[in-house]
């Protein structure tokens, strides 16, 4: 009867612990040299603009320092911006259904993208 109630406990105590998964949904546009993100689910920002020329780790608070903070590691999501030449990369590293993202940086659209890699493009 003890290891029952213990395989119970256990059990629940897992379930108590697990991590749903991160609703995610950002929309990128472009404005001169900066990238803006909107977050509408997901993150604790509804705005954030910065370089695009920066490489940045995001997570749902913003930008991360994972060097400077390793706690941020435990975030929702973990997803890296770079830009190479014309073209945006976001690479998922936690928290996300994709690994890696290629757009292309055009200051006439705006991209849709959520959890799932799920990506709309529409003009401006």
């Amino acid at each position: 009867m003890k290891n029952i109630f213990l395989i119970l406990l256990c059990s629940f105590s897992a379930m108590a612990y697990s991590q749903k998964p991160t609703e995610l949904e950002w929309t990128i546009s472009f404005k001169k040299n900066h990238v803006i993100f909107e977050c509408s689910k997901g993150c604790n920002y509804s705005y954030l603009s910065f370089d695009a020329h920066r490489k940045v780790v995001l997570n749902e608070n913003a930008m991360a320092n994972l060097e400077k903070n390793p706690d941020e590691e435990n975030s929702n999501f973990l997803v890296q911006y770079s830009k190479r030449g014309n073209q945006i990369n976001l690479e998922g590293i936690k928290g996300v259904d994709w690994k890696n993202i290629t757009l292309t940086r055009d200051l006439k659209s705006k991209y849709y993208i959520n959890q799932t890699g799920e990506i709309r493009k529409t003009t401006l």
